[in-house]
This record gives C-alpha cells, structure tokens and sequence, in this order.
C-alpha cells in the first residue's frame, strides 16, 4: 500500500486525557476506522476497505492517521494519510492497455490523477472534521 502523510494539525485542548481517548474512540468507531494501537500518549487507525459502503463514502475516507495527545501541553496532533494504491493500479493498467491496444487511452490518467486532486480536499476536510469532532466536551 502506498501511502503518504497529507496533514498534521495540531490543536489546543483543555479536556483531560481520558476524555481526549474517550472522543477519539467514540469518532473512530462512528466512523467505523478500525483502531490498531491504543495506549495513553495516543491511538492509531486504518480505514477498513473491505467494509461495505458507497464509493463516493469511500472517496471522502481519511485512510488512516494518528492522535497524539500531549497532556502536558494540553495539546492534540492529528496526523492523517492517504494512499495513492487505486490511482497507481489504475495508471499501470491504463499503460499496459494502451501498449496492446490504443494509446488515446492515456487521456484517462489525466481524469484518474484530477480525481485524487479532488480526493486530496475531500480527505482534508474530512480530516479536519474528525478533530473538531474530537475536541468537542460531549461527555
């Protein structure tokens, strides 16, 4: 899976600890990230992309990330990601059609690699969701 870092957000917060975990949790699981490091300095998730859901859901989908919680600072970091997996399949397939059949198929990789520069906003306001989600005091 290729995947690179997209955005690192840091925010200010004065819920305690527990209470961070608790709004992490209750968003991932909403959320239906699957969590896969859990401990009290942070958690770490993935996107399940096996799970059933609409394609357009999907597209809007952080891929995974990481919550950093600085206690003594009273500070979050979320770190998200996304990988670049469908697009690079999607372009080695359009080249290795283009070598047996037409090379006017090209022009499809240019509509793949516009629809990952959509994809990058949609996953960066998704993202920035989440953390407000987070930082809400709901408990």
């Amino acid at each position: 899976m290729f995947k690179i870092q997209y955005k690192k957000r840091v925010a200010q917060t004065n819920l305690s600890n527990t209470d961070l975990i608790k709004n992490i949790l209750f968003e991932l699981d909403k959320s239906g990230y699957n969590v896969t490091r859990q401990d009290q300095k942070g958690i770490d998730f993935k996107d399940n992309i096996w799970r059933l859901g609409s394609r357009s859901e999907t597209f809007r989908r952080v891929d995974g990330g990481i919550f950093e919680i600085n206690p003594e600072g009273g500070s979050i970091t979320f770190t998200f990601y996304i990988t670049l997996t469908f697009e690079i399949l999607l372009t080695g397939i359009i080249v290795l059609i283009c070598l047996f059949q037409d090379p006017f198929i090209l022009i499809f990789i240019v509509f793949i690699w516009l629809m990952f520069l959509v994809r990058l906003f949609a996953v960066k306001d998704a993202g920035t969701r989440m953390l407000v989600n987070v930082l809400k005091a709901s408990w």
